[in-house]
């Protein structure tokens, strides 16, 4: 995960100011203090916050792992275009954790995801990842994902 960087206060929202330090307490392993700071500024909007939110949950990180929550948090920020919730979501939907597995949406969160990346070794290892998942697909559900992407891109909606 990438965390941006600080500038002083200076032109801060209060949730930004809240991810920042929710993120500082994550990088200390701090997790109560971290989803102190972190679950305002997520239900503030904030990407960031919400992102690693559905870390914290996804991965019971200081806590139990609570795969519902992940999802609601992973699922926010990727409608907001975070890559790396849109990654997360794609894990969910193959593994069929909190939801019923269903490679066509991950297929469709792991394209949005690539689409964002930029040229490197994360784009790479994501394009891998939806080439491998959607060679393990039938001809209908691999259709069925291209038509998912195409919406989301027409209408900026997912499932």
């Amino acid at each position: 995960m990438i965390l941006a960087g600080i500038v002083l206060g200076v032109g801060l929202s209060p949730a930004s100011a809240d991810t920042d330090a929710g993120l500082a307490y994550m990088k200390d392993h701090d997790y109560v203090k971290a989803l102190a700071e972190l679950i305002p500024a997520a239900e503030g909007g904030d990407v960031r916050a919400q992102t690693n939110l559905g870390s914290i949950y996804y991965y019971g990180l200081g806590i139990a792992t609570n795969f519902e929550k992940a999802f609601r948090w992973y699922h926010a920020a990727a409608l907001q275009g975070s890559s790396d919730a849109q990654i997360g979501l794609a894990i969910m939907y193959i593994k069929g954790q909190h939801v019923q597995p269903n490679g066509a949406i991950a297929y469709m969160w792991l394209t949005l995801a690539m689409d964002r990346l930029p040229p490197g070794n994360d784009h790479d290892r994501v394009a891998a990842n939806r080439d491998y998942l959607g060679s393990q697909m039938t001809a209908d559900e691999l259709r069925n994902a291209t038509d998912l992407v195409q919406s989301w891109y027409k209408t900026h909606q997912a499932p």
